[in-house]
């Protein structure tokens, strides 16, 4: 529920990268500072991406159609010796062009990186996203992701949290230890309350105790590692803060949990199989704490490219809850309807929930073109997603991008409940 910041961020987020920006591009300054300057754009990167596109409507439950969307996008790094570098990555955007108070800005990431022999750091804000599964991933639970953003990209609806990451790299394998003293949860869609009720979201304070370590082997048979996490719960609780005689007020909670998880992918053949679970411990005690239950999340797949190009990529999803929590057995029925949203809202509307993932996709005209499909099913209660996506690259620069998200299922149901965040895309990207 927590939107984006705005004008300030998308200033500040300007002046920073502009900064960098201009590094590369000195003018008139004098003959002994050129060396300098010399060095300094040596050291400097900087890349940006002006997007212009067409939505239908919006991802979330807002009633807004047919949107021009304007987007800049800038990351720059700076590299002052080769066993340090400063990276910022972030983006100004206005969802609905011409109306001022739909622009907002972002800082993703700005860190520091330090190498140092076989320690690597990196201390900021900084994206973190584990799992070895094609795009389900029960052991990603560290930094947030906002699924109302209006991009064609998953990876992009992701930013940073800040805090430090320490790998250090013995005897074959990775250890790595995070630590979060922020937090920032998803932003997701949700639906208004009804007339004379309230929602609004309870966010810790900062500082907070969040803390995950990977071991991890790579470049073997197998490559497979083992995850801990012990933080905030990035999607959200809902329940109810106080009854009224003329409404209700909900409240949106971030509860602690904690995950122990393990990933593995290998190459057999023309294939690579990949599996990814965790079990999430959460603080639900009692039947009514509002709190989602315990549960297990399995990822199972393979994929391989056939003869002709095309890429298959199929994974069974298992999500099993455990002090399962039926929502339609509640008697009260203000109660119940909050308690059904809430599982909705968590895929905890079934003890237990199978589906079945596939995408597919292949390259045509020497790689310039290229076309996908993805789709999640779940039979159980008739729940589907699907998604797909053309793009085509004109240039090395310049990109077009067309594609849709559809979503059905029974009510309620956790792909139904986004019925109306369904919406189609076109767009344009040019980068410099």
């Amino acid at each position: 529920m927590t939107s984006p910041p705005g004008g300030k961020a998308a200033l500040g987020l300007v002046i920073v990268l502009a900064s960098l920006w201009s590094a590369g591009a000195p003018a008139g300054e004098p003959a002994a500072d050129r060396s300098t300057w010399s060095s300094l754009v040596g050291q400097t990167s900087v890349g940006a991406s002006l997007r212009g596109a067409y939505w239908s409507s919006s991802r979330d439950f807002d009633g807004r159609e047919n949107l021009p969307v304007a987007a800049l996008w800038m990351h720059g790094r700076w590299d002052p010796d080769p066993a340090a570098s400063l990276y910022v990555d972030g983006w100004v955007r206005n969802d609905d062009l011409f109306i001022a108070k739909e622009t907002s800005g972002k800082f993703r990431e700005g860190y520091l990186d330090l190498r140092l022999g076989a320690l690597d750091v990196r201390l900021g804000r900084q994206i973190i996203a584990w799992g070895r599964a094609d795009q389900i991933n029960p052991t990603d639970n560290l930094t947030p992701r906002d699924f109302t953003l209006l991009v064609p990209e998953d990876a992009d609806q992701r930013s940073g949290t800040t805090g430090a990451r320490a790998i250090y790299r013995v005897a074959g394998l990775s250890l790595t230890g995070v630590v979060l003293p922020t937090f920032e949860p998803h932003v997701i869609p949700l639906q208004r309350p009804p007339e004379n009720s309230t929602l609004r979201e309870r966010l810790p304070s900062d500082p907070v105790m969040q803390g995950a370590f990977k071991v991890e082997q790579t470049g073997g048979r197998v490559d497979w590692s083992l995850s801990y996490f012990d933080g905030l719960d990035l999607f959200p609780d809902l329940g109810i803060d106080s009854l009224r005689p003329t409404g209700v007020d909900l409240l949106l909670r971030h509860h602690r949990i904690r995950v122990a998880g393990a990933d593995a992918a290998a190459a057999l053949g023309p294939y690579t199989v990949r599996g990814e679970v965790a079990y999430t411990f959460t603080e639900h005690e009692r039947a009514g704490d509002q709190i989602k239950s315990p549960f297990v999340f399995l990822v199972l797949g393979a994929d391989r490219t056939l003869p002709g190009g095309l890429y298959v990529n199929i994974q069974y999803v298992m999500r099993v809850i455990a002090h399962f929590q039926d929502p339609f057995a509640v008697g009260d029925p203000t109660v119940r309807r909050v308690a059904i949203e809430q599982a909705s809202i968590n895929d905890q509307l079934d003890e237990a929930k199978h589906a079945l993932a596939v995408r597919l996709s292949k390259t045509w005209l020497n790689e310039t073109l290229v076309t996908e499909i993805t789709s999640i099913i779940s039979p159980a209660r008739a729940e589907f997603v699907l998604r797909p996506k053309v793009k085509y690259a004109v240039t090395d620069r310049l990109k077009l991008t067309a594609g849709a998200d559809v979503f059905r299922g029974e009510t309620p149901s956790f792909f139904g409940r986004l019925r109306d965040t369904s919406t189609a895309y076109v767009e344009v990207r040019w980068d410099f």
